[in-house]
């Protein structure tokens, strides 16, 4: 389904073109609404609509299962083994960062 740029509505979709690398719109329909996102061509009003299996900003499993799927069909890796080291990393991250601020 074609969508307009003008009914990308923050109250709905929240634009995420940010993680693009390249530089096409994205917006991604909050969890409330479901799991589609509309991506607009360089310079085009009028995106196509896809829906995903997990909404990625359904976070924090959402986030999780989106980026393990995203991994195994770019890397071939297991959901499951991508998903795993996704939260241990997560994790890590999160430790190292309480630690820098109790500094």
């Amino acid at each position: 389904m074609q969508r307009h740029i003008s009914e990308m509505i923050p109250d709905r979709w929240i634009e995420t073109s940010v993680v693009r690398s390249d530089g096409k719109k994205e917006f991604r329909e909050r969890p409330a609404f479901g799991n589609a996102h509309v991506v607009f061509e360089n310079n085009s009003d009028w995106g196509w609509e896809h829906y995903d299996e997990y909404n990625a900003l359904d976070f924090p499993s959402g986030t999780v299962d989106h980026l393990a799927k995203y991994t195994k069909e770019k890397t071939g890796i297991p959901q499951t083994i991508a998903g795993g080291v996704i939260v241990l990393g997560g994790l890590i991250l999160g430790a190292k960062l309480l630690q820098y601020l109790e500094k």
